[in-house]
């Protein structure tokens, strides 16, 4: 299984990163991407995907955090990105609910990491809330970068708006809201192949059903998984398995990544 968005870095798991990573070959989980929002969790997080094979990382400014998006970050997000760890710009995007940055600069800050993006080579992790228009004409606007992948983080949109991202091969990560008693997903799930779907956990947020209102963990990411596995009429296996592939189909530098460990793993054959 893979977690394909939590913040290990967070002050909720930052001392039980180390344990939390520890234990997850034994829980069944292969790979987690820690996502980053600022400065300083960027630096965390490609700390992190240094020191763990399990762990990988993102670099990219959240929106909430916009405001503070300068030529400094953008020069350190293209020095970090050259690490073998580091998969994707994100998250990045645009938040209407908190409106902790300027709207206007969280639009202009948005468009330009698509930019980054893409002269990176790398995909990007979107966090969208109540700002699914505005983004929409982001990325129609700046289509031409858009050459490596767009993952929608705990995607929430409407069927329609998923239908019409899928015609554009996006992909969309789920996690514990999926699980709540409230939770109507059908409708999406019926305009998303089982081919576009991610499981995340957001750790250490968005605990799913029935742990909701607990700190959240990789750990629990066979909860997402199972609930994906029941829109989809398939086993947790099956869901499992065709989540992989989505997941290194996206994430180019983990292919990579897994396919030399392999190999290096592999009994080298008499001269």
């Amino acid at each position: 299984m893979i977690d394909s968005h939590l913040h290990l870095d967070d002050d909720k798991l930052r001392d039980k990163a180390d344990e939390i990573i520890a234990s997850l070959p034994q829980n069944g989980i292969e790979f987690v991407i820690n996502n980053s929002c600022n400065l300083q969790s960027m630096l965390d997080g490609v700390q992190l995907a240094r020191r763990y094979d399990a762990v990988y990382a993102t670099v990219g400014m959240h929106p909430h955090d916009s405001k503070d998006f300068d030529d400094e970050f953008e020069r350190k997000m293209t020095e970090l990105a050259a690490c073998p760890k580091v998969v994707a710009v994100g998250e990045i995007g645009l938040d209407y609910y908190y409106d902790l940055s300027d709207r206007k600069i969280q639009r202009d800050v948005f468009a330009r990491q698509l930019e980054i993006a893409d002269k990176l080579h790398l995909p990007v992790t979107l966090h969208i809330r109540d700002a699914y228009g505005d983004a929409w004409d982001i990325l129609r606007a700046q289509k031409r970068y858009l050459n490596n992948g767009v993952l929608w983080h705990c995607y929430s949109g409407s069927a329609e708006f998923a239908r019409q991202a899928v015609m554009q091969g996006h992909y969309f990560a789920f996690g514990g809201a999926i699980t709540f008693k409230n939770a109507d997903k059908a409708d999406v799930f019926a305009q998303i192949p089982l081919n576009r779907v991610l499981s995340e956990t957001d750790s250490p947020y968005m605990s799913p059903e029935p742990l909701r209102g607990k700190i959240n963990t990789p750990l629990n990411i066979p909860i997402i998984v199972n609930k994906i596995a029941s829109f989809y009429a398939v086993t947790a296996r099956q869901a499992e398995e065709q989540i992989r592939a989505n997941a290194l189909a996206l994430f180019g530098k983990i292919a990579a990544a897994l396919h030399d460990r392999t190999a290096d793993q592999k009994p080298q054959g008499r001269k």
